[in-house]
């Protein structure tokens, strides 16, 4: 290889790396700036949420908002990126209970748990505007009055702003003034952070939430606050997602006393199963859809119907009044009224097996189950239903529609997953041939606990594809490096060839001419000097030769698309130009395809073979022979010359070149010679389907055998 194409190579390979390296390190440093993605506008829509991760709660999309519709303490939907800096996030909130909602600004570091995260959060709770810090810690550092009382269901515009060290909150509503907290100066404060929204103790409901650069005048156009009065069942349904079932609607605590004492849900399979006893039952709030479920302390849970609307989170304990039928697999009530009893944490689900759960004794229950996911689709409704098996039990899962379609898209196949959900006898969700059917709550309710195994038909495939990807590139880097190194080669022979060209081939072709001219000008009577002298030219003209035969042997030859057994031919009649020696030619190229590093080495081979019959055997016939076998191909070149010894003491530098080209393509080298016989020089490669495993070998072996032809 030429210094110059070298050292292109590696200019071109360092410039391709600096180039990637560039490309990498801008690109990070373009998506690491603090206002990448700003301005932001939360779009709450099934297809495209994704990009908020939950961490409690029981998150759904509800007609361009966002809405978490349990009581858990802590619950957080977290977005945006970690180098977020100076900027200012608001939004609408609406509270659905007695607690606190708001927003938050610079989260990191967090986890599942109320407290578990650093950042700052604004928010609303009891009547006042809320300013406080997290550092796995609640900090409260403002809580200022409003001028009017917190209501539910009302539209309340909060926003946080976050500038170096200056933290400041403000909320306003239609009809009520705007309230602000005083800047606070946090002088150990979080620098960066991304964004989210949290509710405590309550669930709530976020709509037009945006984030800008504090320097920045975008501010989001539909960030009005819209006052809702405390709507009634009609009212109301619009801001609920819509469910299959009615639910029932619920009552302020203390009012609606029950027309039923309160009984066990476990009980109600005691009752007449005759007509519709009236019975009333309390507990906590477990599911709301696509049907309302209710649990009790007694560890049994209970389907409710009702004909009007109800605002229910989960977690809420409530008492519940109704018909009681016992027509289904298990009891069910209808025409209930509710009465709210507390809002409470939602009660753990009970960890079971799918075994377990198929005995049909958890039907109605808050149930933790673990299966292996083997089809998932999504209905007409955005309904997402999965079906699992755990062993020998097969089961199906339903999840409502709203965020689920967007979060189970990631999931594969044969992962096993764990589902939190309420466990259900009822033909109206379960299949033909499946025992129970899970109704999840939300998608944070599936976790995924391993992935596929490595061995499905999917991975195989594209292991099989990568596999033979990269067994032809290293092929084709294997061949490359093979022709870069016969190329140096190559250019190597033809250096030599012109070095020998220049000095000795010329010094030869001077001294033959000096030695003419003191020829020519010897006395006539000095025969003596003239004999010598003419010995001398002969000795030059000789040398001149060998040289001329060296440089034509050092030559690089392009065979090209010209057969192997014409190419020596035409090498041979060119040394032997103007001799006595004939060239006799047997066989032929059929046509196969012989690597082109084999057929150029088989022809170094022959060249070198035919130099050394010239040079030392003077043979009046010179015979080359071709032969192609099935998995080999056969060269020999013989002579009637004087022959010799053939063994390991006359092996000349010669004999030793052409050993290691044949152990180069694991050919064999066999070598017959005896004085006053001539000689044979026999060399064997593999080319057919033994080629592979031949060419593991070590080395070809090189036999002599001294013994006539």
């Amino acid at each position: 290889m030429k210094r110059g194409f070298r050292r292109k190579l590696v200019l071109s390979a360092t410039a391709l790396s600096i180039l990637t390296a560039g490309i990498i390190g801008g690109r990070q440093l373009y998506f690491s700036r603090p206002g990448y993605g700003l301005p932001y506008y939360a779009r709450f829509m099934p297809d495209v949420e994704d990009r908020w991760t939950a961490l409690g709660g029981a998150w759904e999309v509800v007609e361009g908002s966002m809405r978490n519709d349990s009581n858990d303490r802590g619950a957080k939907l977290l977005t945006g990126s970690p180098n977020w800096k100076d900027y200012i996030v608001e939004g609408d909130i609406q509270l659905l209970g007695e607690g606190s909602a708001g927003v938050l600004a610079r989260v990191s570091d967090a986890e599942l748990g109320e407290n578990s995260f650093k950042g700052y959060f604004a928010g609303i709770r009891d009547n006042s505007l809320i300013l406080g810090a997290f550092d796995f810690a609640y900090h409260e550092v403002a809580k200022v009055p409003l001028s009017d009382p917190v209501r539910l269901f009302r539209w309340y515009h909060v926003k946080l702003k976050v500038d170096g060290c200056l933290i400041a909150a403000s909320v306003s509503a239609v009809g009520m003034r705007e309230v602000k907290t005083a800047p606070l100066n946090d002088s150990d404060c979080f620098r960066s952070g991304g964004i989210g929204l949290r509710s405590n103790g309550t669930g709530g409901v976020w709509r037009n939430v945006t984030v800008a650069p504090v320097d920045s005048v975008a501010v989001a156009a539909n960030s009005t606050a819209q006052d809702l009065p405390l709507p009634d069942a009609a009212a109301f349904q619009s801001t609920l997602l819509q469910t299959v079932m009615p639910r029932g609607a619920a009552q302020p605590a203390g009012q609606g006393a029950p027309s039923a004492p309160a009984q066990t849900v476990r009980s109600l399979l005691s009752l007449a199963p005759f007509g519709s006893p009236l019975a009333s039952v309390r507990g906590s709030v477990v599911l709301i859809r696509p049907a309302v479920y209710l649990q009790d302390s007694s560890g049994s849970g209970v389907e409710i119907q009702s004909d009007s609307e109800a605002p229910l989170k989960i977690g809420d304990e409530v008492e519940a009044t109704g018909e009681v039928s016992l027509d289904q697999v298990n009891p069910v009530m209808r025409k209930a009224r509710f009465r709210l009893l507390r809002e409470a944490v939602p009660v753990p689900p009970m960890v079971l097996t799918a075994n377990q759960v198929a005995e049909g004794h958890y039907d109605g229950m808050f149930v933790q189950v673990e299966g292996y996911l083997r089809t998932i689709s999504t209905g007409k409704d955005g309904i997402v239903t999965m079906d699992l098996d755990a062993g020998t039990q097969s089961f199906h899962a339903i999840l409502p529609p709203g965020r689920s379609r967007s979060h189970m898209q990631g999931l594969a196949l044969e992962s096993r997953l764990r589902l939190r959900g309420v466990s259900v006898v009822d033909p109206r969700f379960n299949k033909a041939a499946d025992p129970f059917v899970i109704l999840v709550r939300s998608a944070e309710d599936v976790d995924v606990v391993a992935g596929p195994p490595w061995w499905r038909p999917s991975t195989l495939i594209l292991v099989s594809l990568v596999s033979l990807g990269l067994i032809f590139a290293f092929n084709h880097l294997y061949l490359l490096a093979k022709h870069w190194r016969l190329r140096a080669v190559a250019e190597e022979r033809e250096r030599l060839a012109h070095e020998i060209h220049d000095t000795l081939a010329q010094s030869f072709a001077g001294i033959g001419f000096q030695l003419q001219a003191i020829r020519n000008s010897l006395p006539r009577d000095a025969q003596v000097l003239e004999r010598q002298v003419d010995r001398a030219m002969s000795m030059a003209r000789t040398s001149h030769e060998e040289a001329r035969r060296s440089i034509a042997s050092l030559r690089p030859e392009s065979l090209g698309h010209v057969g192997l057994l014409p190419a020596l031919r035409e090498c041979a009649e060119r040394m032997v130009k103007s001799g006595n020696v004939t060239v006799e030619t047997c066989g032929h190229d059929d046509g196969r395809a012989v690597p082109l590093h084999i057929k150029d080495t088989l022809f170094r081979i022959g060249q070198e073979a035919i130099a050394n019959s010239i040079r030392h055997a003077d043979p009046d016939t010179i015979r080359i022979r071709l032969q192609h076998q099935r998995v080999s191909v056969c060269l020999s070149v013989e002579d009637d010359g004087h022959g010799f010894v053939a063994d390991s003491d006359h092996s000349g530098f010669g004999l030793l070149g052409m050993h290691k080209r044949a152990e180069s393509i694991s050919a064999t080298l066999l070598i017959k010679s005896a004085p006053g016989f001539g000689t044979r020089v026999e060399v064997r490669a593999a080319v057919g389907p033994r080629f592979l495993s031949m060419a593991w070998r070590p080395g070809g072996a090189a036999k002599y055998r001294g013994v006539p032809n």
